[in-house]
Order: structure tokens, then C-alpha cells, then sequence
């Protein structure tokens, strides 16, 4: 604790003849009444004192300052208020004017001081824990090491701010303004910050690990290898920000703006993109740990936003194996987003749900199967192969191929079976070989497996035209 000396009642009249107008009587007093307190306890300032609404600041006080006649109070190096090591958690500085001030190393805990000043004030290692600054100015201050820890701090002002290794874990920082501060280390875990604005900010390993920054504005700022692990960043701005090394690990970014951003180098491990708008943004999807976060969650309608929002950035990076693969997993997600209505419907007994949402998880399971979504030609072709073999057994269980010029007895030889279920299935007429199909049902058959053939051959050729456009 600063010792000030024993000090001597000041009046009005003893202040030196610059042109600012005099301290009134209730801050001369206070100053005295500081003073005193500070001179004889050895351990601090104990006493209440209200700091309600009084001017201190740096612009009041020293045009007032006479060099023969320095206040024991004042921190010529500094140009302020000298309050290093003192112990105000019990003063009341709602809107007070401390900028320039010397607080390093003070107690301020719990303090009320909403709207107050702080301007260009030294608060390296001062104790804001628990503290009512709500709106307060911290403008271009020197706060190393800061402890702000449970202090409400919504709409409170830190543009260019020097705090590095500050820590404001728990804090309630919504509104808040960061731009251009240095916040170099500092530890934000588990604060709520809805709308705060770090734009043009230094983050560098930073933790903002658990921390609610909705609507956050993080344009141009600098957040190379930051924590923001488990953070709701809904709607949040990263236009041109640098994310080297960040650990984004389970973050929110639903509707945030990620657009032309280098994400190669982060952890991206379940993260969450639904809504968001992702364009020339790098990054693999090995990063994702094989699934976004919704998915994880089960909320399967806003995993398969998510997909879509991946594969449009991965083709827009020309990444299209990649992008194919997410717009399979979005495919998927709507299943089991379907899967889960009709179950839902099942157990109210609502029959129209029911079928509806009942028929687009059959559909989608089919689909997902012959063709994996339009993706995979070696499922056509194995689809292929199936129809041949099930189409050439109902041939032979039907009896109604007949060898021409034979003695009318069906076939039943494997190879003639088969050839023709083939065959069959790859032109646009029954084929020619020899082998006459008798009889409405093998007709029928006949019929069927060339309508499935031509469907499915027009299949391969779409997705072999987009493999070949890739």
C-alpha cells in the first residue's frame, strides 16, 4: 500500500492560477479525506468515500497543479490522480472522472462505478472482480494483467486499450467496445458478450473458450491461435480476421460471416456452420473430426444447413471430392431428420405425417442406395448386376424363355439365362439371341427390366458426366 505522507487540507484558494476553473469544495474534500485515510492506515483506504459525479481527471487537475506545491496525491509521471495500491472497493464512482489516474495494483472489487471515466488511466494488476462499471470508459489504458473476473461491463468502452494477460473470465461484457485494444493473452472464459466489438483488436492467444459472442464484431482482428472452444459465435463478423492456429473447436458459427478466411491451420473439430455464410473460406474436411457439431447434438435439420453451407464453400475453394462428401452427409441428415418425424408420427398416431415423412426416408434409404445420392457409379453398377441376376431367376421360374428351333421346352441353362437378363437390360428392344420369351408374365418381366435398364443407364451417364465436368 502507497504510503501518501501526512497530509495537509488543501483549499481552494491554494490551488495554482491556471486558467481551469477551481475544484469545488466536495472534491477538495474528498481528495483530503483520501489523503488522510492513506497516511494513517498502513494497509489502505477503509473508509466509504463518494467519488459520485466528481471531476478528477487529468484535464481538471492539472491545470491546477503548482510545481512548488505538489499534492502528495498526484503522480507527476503518470499526470493523474495518484490511487496505486489504494483499496476502493468501498467507494462510489458512478460517473466519476478518474482518467490519467494511477490505479495500479488497486482494489477496486466490487465497486460501483457505472458510467464512470478511465480514460488513459494506469490500471496495470488493479482488482476490478466484481465490479458494477456498466457503460464505464477504459479508453486507451494501460491495464496489464487487469483483473475484471464477474464484473458487469455491459456497454462498457476498451478501444485501444493496452491489457494484455487481463482477465475478464465470467464477465458480462454485452455491448462492449474492444477495437483496437492490445489484449494480448487475456482470459475471457466463460463470459456473456452478445454484440461486443473487437474490431481491429489483438487477440493473439487469447481464451474466449465457453464465452457468448453473438452478433460479435471481429473484423480485422487478429486472433492467431485463440480458444474459442465451445463458443456461441451466432452471427458473428470475421470479415478479414486472421485465425492462425485457433482452436475453434465445437464453436457455434451458425449465420456468422467466415467469407475468404484461412482455416487450414485451426481445430474446426465439431464445429457448428448452419446459416453460415462460408465463401473462399481454406480448410479440410478432416478438421471437422468427421462431423459437424449438429450432428453430434442430433439436431439433424440444422446439420444438414451446415453441410449445404460447407459444400458451397468447398466448391467455391474447387475442392469437389470434398464438397461432394458434405453434400452426402446433408443428404443423410435430412434421412434421419425424416426418420425422426415419422417416429414421432407413428407414436401420435398421425397417419398423414406418417406416410409423408415415412415415404421420404424410403425414398432417400433407395436412393442412398443405388446411387449414394447421385455420387457413386460403382453402386449403379452393382444395382446393375443385382437386376440382372434377380431378372434372369424369374426367367427361369417362370419357364417362358424359349430356344428357337428347339422342342419348345423352356430354358433353363444359366448362361442362357443370364445372357438374356443382361442383354435385356442394356438395349431398348428384347434381344436377339436365339431365346424367344412366351407367355404374359415373362413378357411382362421383359418389359419391366428394360424400362428399369434404360432408367438406370441414364443414371450412370449423369453421374458420369458431372465425374468427367470435375
Amino acid at each position: 500500500m502507497q504510503q501518501l505522507g501526512t497530509p495537509k487540507p488543501v483549499s481552494g484558494d491554494e490551488w495554482g492560477s491556471g486558467s481551469a476553473d477551481p475544484l469545488d469544495a466536495r472534491a477538495l474534500a474528498v481528495l483530503n479525506q483520501i489523503a488522510f485515510h492513506n497516511a494513517e492506515s498502513s494497509d489502505g483506504i477503509h473508509a466509504a468515500f463518494d467519488l459520485r459525479g466528481l471531476r478528477l481527471g487529468r484535464s481538471a487537475l492539472q491545470p491546477q497543479i503548482q510545481a512548488d506545491n505538489v499534492p502528495l496525491w498526484w503522480d507527476a509521471k503518470q499526470i493523474g490522480l495518484n490511487l496505486a495500491d489504494a483499496r476502493l472497493q468501498s467507494f462510489n464512482l458512478e460517473e466519476a472522472d478518474l482518467s490519467g489516474a494511477n490505479l495500479a495494483r488497486a482494489c477496486l472489487t466490487g465497486v460501483l462505478g457505472r458510467s464512470a471515466v478511465f480514460s488513459e488511466a494506469l490500471v496495470e494488476q488493479a482488482d476490478f472482480s466484481n465490479a458494477d462499471l456498466s457503460g464505464a470508459c477504459f479508453a486507451a489504458v494501460t491495464g496489464g494483467q487487469a483483473n475484471f473476473t464477474n464484473a458487469m461491463l455491459e456497454d462498457a468502452s476498451f478501444s485501444n486499450a493496452a491489457m494484455r494477460f487481463a482477465k475478464l473470465p465470467s464477465a458480462l461484457l454485452d455491448g462492449a467496445n474492444f477495437s483496437g485494444a492490445d489484449l494480448w493473452g487475456a482470459t475471457f472464459a466463460g463470459s456473456d458478450a452478445d454484440y461486443t466489438n473487437f474490431r481491429g483488436a489483438r487477440l493473439d492467444e487469447v481464451d474466449l473458450s465457453d464465452t457468448n459472442l453473438t452478433f460479435a464484431n471481429f473484423e480485422g482482428a487478429s486472433l492467431a491461435k485463440v480458444k474459442l472452444v465451445g463458443s456461441r459465435l451466432r452471427g458473428a463478423n470475421f470479415t478479414g480476421a486472421k485465425l492462425d492456429g485457433a482452436d475453434l473447436s465445437g464453436a457455434d458459427f451458425s449465420d456468422a460471416n467466415l467469407v475468404r478466411l484461412n482455416l487450414s491451420t485451426c481445430k474446426l473439430h465439431h464445429a457448428r456452420f448452419a446459416g453460415a455464410w462460408i465463401n473462399g473460406t481454406r480448410f479440410r474436411i478432416e478438421q471437422l473430426g468427421g462431423a459437424v457439431g449438429e450432428e453430434i447434438a442430433g439436431d439433424f435439420e440444422a446439420a444438414q444447413a451446415s453441410y449445404l453451407a460447407l459444400e458451397q464453400n468447398l466448391k467455391s475453394i474447387g475442392s469437389h471430392d470434398e464438397a461432394s462428401w458434405a453434400y452426402k452427409r446433408g443428404r443423410r441428415m435430412g434421412r434421419h431428420q425424416a426418420g425422426l418425424k415419422a417416429l414421432t408420427a407413428w407414436r401420435e398416431r398421425d397417419v398423414r405425417s406418417l406416410v409423408s415423412h415415412g415415404y421420404r426416408w424410403v425414398a432417400d434409404r433407395f436412393v442412398e442406395w443405388l446411387c449414394d445420392y447421385g455420387e457413386s457409379l460403382s453402386r449403379i453398377v452393382r444395382a446393375f448386376a443385382l437386376l440382372i441376376m434377380v431378372f434372369g431367376a424369374f426367367y427361369g421360374i417362370t419357364g417362358g424363355l424359349i430356344p428357337e428351333g428347339g422342342d419348345g421346352r423352356p430354358t433353363r441353362n444359366v448362361v442362357d439365362l443370364v445372357s438374356y437378363s443382361a442383354l435385356n437390360m442394356m438395349t431398348a428392344n428384347p434381344p436377339e439371341i436365339g431365346i424367344k420369351p412366351v407367355g404374359r408374365v415373362t413378357n411382362l418381366l421383359v418389359g419391366t427390366q428394360g424400362a428399369v435398364g434404360i432408367i438406370l443407364m441414364g443414371l450412370f451417364g449423369f453421374v458420369l458426366g458431372n465425374r468427367l465436368r470435375r
